[in-house]
């Protein structure tokens, strides 16, 4: 796993975290990586391990991976964003969706309890029938040698 976040100072920089002291560490990576100004919170930027940091969107709106297979997620229409190499996206389950203006401005304010489980309903859709078009077994190879008694086949 790794989390983008755009270190503001002293150089300009996107920064793909991937190993993490604790839980605690993760989650203000996790927390930094979507933080915008005057959004999130009044102050300017997040302070994450000792930097000036804010959104990694910023600089990584979709981090590179060196896995063999990844799969991209955006909760918002990712053909009407112009972003490519996305695989669940409310594009995955067009029917029954919110209008794009009720995602972002659910997105700028905390939804009420309702809201709240309908995206979750809506994201769980997507999914679901980004899997019916993905199985598993087409995406995950276990390049591993088989092993019996211990001895390789």
């Amino acid at each position: 796993m790794s989390v983008a976040i755009t270190q503001i100072l002293w150089r300009p920089r996107g920064l793909l975290v991937d190993q993490f002291d604790s839980r605690e560490d993760l989650i203000n990576a996790v927390i930094t990586s979507s933080f915008i100004p005057g959004y999130v919170a009044a102050r300017p930027a997040a302070i994450f391990r000792n930097r000036l940091c804010l959104d990694g969107g910023l600089t990584f709106f979709m981090p590179p991976t060196s896995a063999s297979k990844t799969v991209r997620v955006c909760a918002f229409p990712a053909s009407r964003m112009g972003v490519e190499g996305i695989g669940i996206s409310p594009d995955c389950n067009p029917e029954n969706r919110v209008t794009g203006r009720e995602l972002f401005s659910w997105a700028r304010e905390p939804a009420d309890e309702e809201k709240f489980e309908r995206l979750f309903e809506l994201g769980y859709l997507d999914a679901a029938v980004w899997g019916e078009q993905n199985p598993v077994e087409d995406i995950v190879v276990d390049e591993s040698p088989l092993v019996e008694n211990g001895s390789t086949t």
